[in-house]
């Protein structure tokens, strides 16, 4: 950025930040340089230039590997040095702090003259750098450091040199004379075999809540909200702004906060500051009063400013919203003529052309993916989904890239967010297009092995229309399929990858031989996985159900067939059904899958089967499990064998008031795959087999009162009749 210092010149308002991104060969970088109007690096260069200096930036660029894994330029917290937390954690016990935040309030932002608050730094950072050897990534940030201030104290007619730095680098770079000979300013080139692309950065709009280290910000600031109000107020006055923005705040979010608690809490503040030895009220004083004046119930986690980070699940609603308003609602804005990347450029015309340009006022677009130019628009939104730009949501449509449903609805609004998310959006692309595939490349390569995440990818690249259903999606996602041991995983990415390749006619995916590939595969590690599936006393796993569903479909005739082999799948099945260690609910899908594919002779051979093994399995902490494969499997089989409905209902009918409620969870869970259409089906042969009016067998399924509840009465009922037994009163009650 030394060369665009006119850009950070411009009439921007902050906070900002300095977006910068790299893509090599061996590795890709992403990364911040937040900036306040109160940064002293901000400072440095308003100031600097107003006054005529000569202002350069003098650390390592983001993308140096020097700063591997470093997602804030500022992430500065030097976590892994013994020396730094042994320093700090001794002060903090010694003065009767909870952390460094409270502990550089305390010490550092209280009024004090300024040659007594250098000599305090100074001791500080002394003490703090001790004789500490730079790591190995401030190593090299502190050479080059060096470097630039020897340049800058050797160019002729220097005058004053002001060095801005973090106050760990203090030390050491006190240390160092001018250069013995006059060096141009040292610059630091990308390494030839990483410069695929050359970094780029860009000023990006910034936000408090973003900055903040509640919100899990890896760097420094706690609550900026209250430091802005520090620098724009003063010290006196941002107690009392906070305290405004607190009451406000809550008020807002309807909790009672009355002119007694503000009162009461101003107090508690103020004799907190002076027990503290405090001149001006620190942030801690006022949240430590907020929580002690206006919070009434115990706490279940520490308060959210004793430690860093993001906030604990389970922390006070009230506490929540105080963080909340520390935090602040500034979000910065830049100057007109502010250079953005292509991507933003871009996307704007395409919103244009589509007539999808976000405007305030939010509206709602419906798109027909049967039309040609809807499907574009379509394309353009689901790109941006994919980027994460906010202001374009989809609120109906196919929840699968498939023809089942033939509309989308979709959400448009302007957002302040969005020119931020572009332009951080850009470092994949300077097109739409392209930065959509990019991402979806890099999500793929992240996702390795995961099929779930994989098929869901695969999903958005048909939506967002990447050419080439050959790419790293299906490749990535073929070799995970071949590989798993999650069943389940396997299941869903078999179903969705079958929809698209069935049904994918909207999308160009319909019969595309890559899917069949994924499928073909799928086919036979399912079935080497239901052969490993073992334990007579398993619970059903309906993940596992669906698995074989998904199986059973890739097996039915029809126009488009796939190479596979059905003999495979009615072996398996057929030694599943009739394994005793096998788990119920696999013998009953394996027994429904051979039923709903002919693999019996007839149908009386299957319905013959289908009772017998149904009384075989009829015992209450097997029976439930076992039905709920049989019917996730042959569904409609079982409601067209009114024979068997009959032997369901005798073997639940003869369960005992204890066996059935061990049974029910498992048999609700059984009936749930019956739609209410085929309920109505078996509460009709139901009723026929007592010989009663089946019109009313809708009412049946309208219970008036809850399921649960039902069985907690039964249980109760069972509980009394114990109870009546035991002490001779059977018989005795009137009923």
């Amino acid at each position: 950025m030394n060369a665009r210092l006119d850009e950070l010149a411009l009439d921007h308002e902050p906070p900002l930040a300095i977006f910068t991104w790299f893509r090599g060969a061996a590795r890709t970088h992403a990364s911040w340089t937040p900036l306040c109007a109160y940064s002293p690096e901000w400072l440095a260069l308003r100031e600097g230039r107003a006054a005529g200096a000569d202002v350069r930036f003098m650390d390592l660029p983001a993308w140096h590997p020097a700063f591997a894994g470093v997602r804030n330029r500022y992430a500065d917290r030097p976590a892994e040095r013994e020396h730094h937390e042994r320093y700090t954690a001794a002060l903090c016990e010694r003065l009767g702090v909870d952390d460094d935040d409270t502990l550089w309030d305390h010490l550092f932002e209280q009024p004090a003259p300024p040659d007594a608050l250098r000599e305090r730094l100074d001791a500080y950072f002394l003490r703090l750098r001790g004789d500490t050897p730079a790591s190995e990534r401030d190593a090299p940030r502190e050479a080059y450091m060096a470097r630039c201030v020897a340049w800058a104290l050797a160019e002729p007619d220097a005058g004053d040199v002001v060095v801005v730095c973090g106050g760990w680098h203090q030390p050491p770079l006190l240390a160092v004379a001018p250069a013995a000979s006059a060096e141009p300013f040292p610059a630091f080139e990308v390494p030839a075999e990483e410069a695929e692309d050359p970094p780029q950065s860009w000023l990006v709009p910034y936000s408090y809540r973003r900055l903040d280290a509640f919100a899990g910000y890896e760097s420094g600031m706690p609550s900026p909200g209250f430091y802005d109000l520090v620098w724009s107020r003063g010290a006196e006055a941002a107690a009392d702004g906070l305290l405004d923005r607190v009451v406000a705040r809550l008020r807002a979010k309807r909790q009672p906060v009355s002119t007694a608690d503000l009162v009461a809490t101003r107090a508690m503040a103020e004799t907190l500051g002076r027990m503290r030895g405090h001149a001006t009220l620190t942030r801690t004083d006022v949240l430590d009063a907020v929580a002690g004046a206006l919070v009434k119930d115990a706490l279940e986690v520490p308060l959210p400013w004793s430690r860093r980070g993001r906030l604990l699940p389970g922390t006070d609603p009230m506490l929540v919203e105080v963080v909340a308003a520390l935090a602040g609602d500034a979000r910065g804005r830049l100057a007109p003529g502010t250079p953005r990347p292509p991507l933003v450029l871009d996307v704007a015309e395409r919103l244009r052309t589509a007539g999808l340009a976000p405007e305030r006022a939010s509206r709602q677009v419906t798109l027909a993916l049967t039309d040609e130019a809807d499907l574009v628009r379509s394309r353009i939104l689901h790109a941006l989904r994919v980027l994460g730009v906010p202001g374009f949501t989809r609120t109906a449509g196919p929840a699968w890239a498939t023809d089942a449903e033939l509309k989308e609805t979709w959400e448009i609004r302007a957002d302040d967010l969005q020119e931020p998310a572009l332009i951080e959006a850009g470092a994949y692309g300077a097109t739409l297009d392209a930065a959509a595939l990019a991402l979806l490349e890099e999500a793929v390569a992240d996702a390795a092995g995961d099929i779930d995440a994989l098929a869901a990818l695969l999903g958005d690249a048909v939506f967002v229309g990447v050419e080439g259903l050959a790419g790293r999606a299906l490749t990535a996602l073929d070799a995970g399929v071949r590989q798993t041991h999650d069943l389940g995983a396997l299941g869903r990415a078999v179903e969705r990858t079958y929809a698209l390749w069935r049904h994918g006619d909207l999308l160009g995916a319909t019969g595309a031989a890559p899917l069949a590939a994924v499928l073909e595969a799928g086919y036979e590690r399912a079935l080497w996985l239901v052969e490993g599936l073992s334990g007579p006393d398993l619970a059903a796993d309906d993940a596992h159900l669906r698995a074989l569903a998904a199986v059973r479909e890739l097996l039915r005739p029809g126009p488009m067939a796939l190479e596979v082999d059905p003999g495979l799948a009615f072996a398996v099945m057929t030694r599943r059904a009739h394994d005793a260690d096998a788990p119920p609910a696999i013998r009953g899908a394996a027994l429904g899958l051979l039923w709903a594919l002919d693999g019996f002779p007839d149908a009386a051979t299957a319905a013959a089967e289908a009772t017998r093994a149904v009384r075989a399995m009829a015992l209450p902490k097997r029976l439930g499990d076992f039905l709920a494969g049989l019917f996730a499997l042959a569904r409609e089989e079982v409601t067209s064998a009114a024979a068997l409905v009959g032997v369901l209902d005798e073997v639940q009918g003869a369960l005992t008031d204890d066996d059935f409620l061990v049974a029910l969870p498992s048999l609700r869970m059984a009936y749930s795959w019956f739609p209410p259409r085929d309920r109505e089906r078996l509460a009709r042969l139901v009723l026929r087999r007592y010989g009663a009016d089946d019109r009313g067998a809708s009412s049946l399924l309208r219970a008036q009162i809850a399921p649960e509840v039902v069985a907690a009465g039964l249980a109760l009922e069972s509980t009394i009749d114990g109870l009546m037994a035991r002490y001779g009163l059977v018989g005795e009650v009137a009923s």
